[in-house]
């Protein structure tokens, strides 16, 4: 199958440090007024990835779930 857990938590985990990094730069007191916009949409990017990491952990659960169904009405 095409989404396996380790590679999905992998992918979460980067996400969420890629997310961390961009709030840590933020927090930065001389940021100027353009460089506080480009970070904010590199954040914006970081949280769509990871709404896109999440309906694809869904994704995967709910075919895990299919699947199970299947074999059950199978048995």
């Amino acid at each position: 199958m095409f989404l396996e857990i380790p590679v999905l938590l992998e992918a979460g985990i980067s996400v969420n440090d890629e997310i961390a990094t961009h709030i840590h730069c933020l927090k930065q007191p001389d940021l100027t007024t353009e460089d506080r916009d480009h970070i904010q949409q590199n954040l914006a990017r970081g949280c769509a990835r990871g709404l896109q990491l999440i309906a694809l952990h869904q994704l995967h659960l709910s075919l895990r779930l299919d699947e199970l169904v299947v074999e059950m009405a199978d048995a």
